[in-house]
């Protein structure tokens, strides 16, 4: 979310977001480094963005980063709530325009978004951001996700108005395409853990080792097999993502990759997570310990499903 949040800024945010915010986005510096979170899930439509209800209102704040609003509403599924910044939509036209009623706007979890040196990082002054509960998901637990209600919190419009879904699909897509690496690097892990227990558990009375019995071998070939075309399906929408970023895509490339980001966020996650239980499965018991990592690997596969 946070290299999205850095695309959209650096395609449609403002000069003074371009200086000031799109460089610790993209900063490697804990010191610096801001992190991002997107903000769309309503409880009226989910993933239907045309029934959102938080509003943005023009207020007579002001600010070096554009036209300033005050936004109110409910957010009922909201990434990354220990970010410094989020995007989020909310409505600048009526209900009646669905999604064309939307805006894309950015706004700081806390204020200022840039404390002096003698202030406390981070500040401990919520942009009227009231945080109502934590979610229980199944997994990506690292990643604190919660239910919200914005209350005249300040936000400042990206893009043009009545643009905001156009505005934020980078995040979306992006945020897909680390899914599914998310997804790849989960099964690489889980087919490593698995080859590496078969070359030093024994059976046959500690005669045979795993690695050296061909029916086991051929069930670790079959999720290697998987891993493989997922990962080349997975680096071919990165590439043409890069291509297209870069300006040098052509319209096939572009169609493809449209194409293929949801697919490969989708498939990915539902392939690799059958493939890591085949390779739990493969560890006999041991495969079933939380220590190991199998556990938390696929219930963060699951997730992005």
């Amino acid at each position: 979310m946070t290299d999205g949040s850095a695309r959209v800024i650096e395609l449609q945010g403002t000069e003074e977001m371009k200086k000031d915010i799109l460089p610790r986005l993209i900063s490697r510096d804990p010191a610096t480094a801001f992190t991002a979170g997107q903000w769309m899930t309503e409880r009226p439509g989910g993933s239907d963005v045309s029934l959102t209800e938080t509003t943005a209102t023009p207020s007579n704040a002001k600010s070096k980063y554009g036209t300033a609003y005050s936004l109110n509403g409910f957010k009922w599924f909201s990434s990354a709530t220990d970010s410094n910044i989020s995007v989020a939509l909310a409505r600048t036209g009526t209900l009646e325009q669905g999604s064309r009623g939307l805006s894309l706007f950015l706004i700081p979890l806390r204020r200022p978004l840039f404390p002096s040196a003698a202030d406390p990082l981070p500040t401990s002054t919520s942009n009227n951001i009231f945080v109502h509960r934590l979610k229980q998901k199944v997994g990506t637990k690292i990643v604190p996700t919660a239910e919200l209600s914005l209350e005249n919190t300040e936000g400042y419009l990206i893009g043009q108005q009545g643009q905001g879904v156009k505005s934020i699909t980078p995040v979306l897509n992006i945020t897909r395409l680390w899914s599914a690496i998310d997804s790849v690097g989960n099964l690489r892990k889980a087919l490593a853990t698995a080859a590496s227990y078969a070359r030093v558990r024994s059976i046959k009375s500690g005669t045979t080792l795993l690695s050296e019995t061909p029916l086991h071998v051929e069930q670790l070939a079959s999720v290697n097999v998987v891993y493989r075309a997922l990962v080349h399906l997975t680096f071919h929408a990165i590439g043409l993502l890069g291509k297209v970023e870069c300006g040098v895509a052509s319209d096939e490339d572009a169609g493809r990759l449209r194409l293929l980001t949801p697919v490969a966020k989708a498939y990915t996650a539902e392939k690799s997570c059958t493939a890591m239980e085949e390779a739990m499965a493969a560890m006999g018991g041991a495969g079933y310990m939380e220590e190991n990592g199998f556990g938390r690997s696929i219930r963060d596969a699951l997730v992005e499903k």
